[in-house]
């Protein structure tokens, strides 16, 4: 399909910009979180490689982690810099320093389904935190990401094989006319995968459906999530610079859902 129809067919059916009326929609030069989220490359490990999963593990049955359970952290693998994720008494903390961020992986797959997360994000010009879907290289993904030099917006976005489908990320708030600071408190993120469409959730308010359209690529296949903090300093500007003399940056997880629809 050659592009003019391509990007003809998305805004015919409203795939690029599908959000509600209230959030906000311009250009950006953003990152993959998968990607960004593997970490620097001097710090992959074997292991860590092999968290990149090349194979699915799907699971049919619903899992509710709450982090005021001692034990919650260990139904997790940590992909890098495990010192940078860590449980208080009631929330896991991912913490960004000059060093490293840190990335955190639910081990099972659903072919459809529902993540959900409490989160508070971390502040900080440079400092991305985001909570994704994705799977095999070539990676389809799905993602909530939020950069700290603008706390007042979340950034749905998603990919196809490792490619940009939409180029516009969709910019939401919180519900209500008043727009919230999630770095100041915790808020309810999620992200539902459809055979027909995906949606994305703040508070339970759906900010954002994309629908499936014959002959258009779809994220069919992000099946496993990822979520944790990064240095987006790299990103040509769309999440700034990070003043490391501000730091350590930190986010945090007080509980986490993996639904899946068998």
């Amino acid at each position: 399909m050659g592009l003019f129809k391509l990007v003809a067919l998305l805004l015919a059916a409203g795939f690029i910009g599908a959000v509600d009326s209230r959030a906000i929609n311009y250009p950006v030069t953003s990152a993959s979180g998968l990607d960004s989220l593997s970490g620097p490359r001097s710090n992959h490990t074997a292991f860590a490689k092999a968290l990149n999963t090349a194979q699915t593990s799907y699971m049919c049955k619903s899992e509710y982690i709450d982090f005021s359970d001692s034990a919650a952290l260990s139904k997790f693998n940590i992909a890098w810099c495990p010192q940078n994720a860590y449980q208080t008494s009631n929330s896991v903390v991912w913490r960004l320093t000059a060093e490293c961020g840190t990335t955190m992986i639910y081990p099972w797959d659903f072919q459809y389904g529902k993540i959900e997360a409490r989160v508070r994000v971390s502040p900080g010009s440079g400092v991305v935190s985001t909570i994704l879907l994705a799977g095999p290289d070539p990676a389809d993904e799905l993602d909530w990401e939020w950069v700290g030099k603008d706390t007042y917006t979340a950034q749905s976005m998603y990919f196809v094989k490792g490619q940009r489908v939409d180029p516009n990320a969709a910019f939401v708030h919180t519900p209500g006319d008043t727009p919230q600071d999630m770095a100041a408190g915790f808020h309810n993120y999620a992200i539902e995968l459809n055979k027909d469409s995906v949606k994305w959730y703040i508070d339970d308010w759906l900010t954002r459906t994309l629908p499936k359209l014959d002959g258009v690529p779809f994220p069919s296949g992000a099946s496993r999530a990822r979520m944790g903090v990064w240095d987006g300093s790299q990103t040509s500007g769309w999440a700034g610079t990070v003043d490391w003399s501000r730091g350590p940056f930190t986010a945090e997880m007080q509980w986490f859902k993996f639904t899946p629809y068998c």
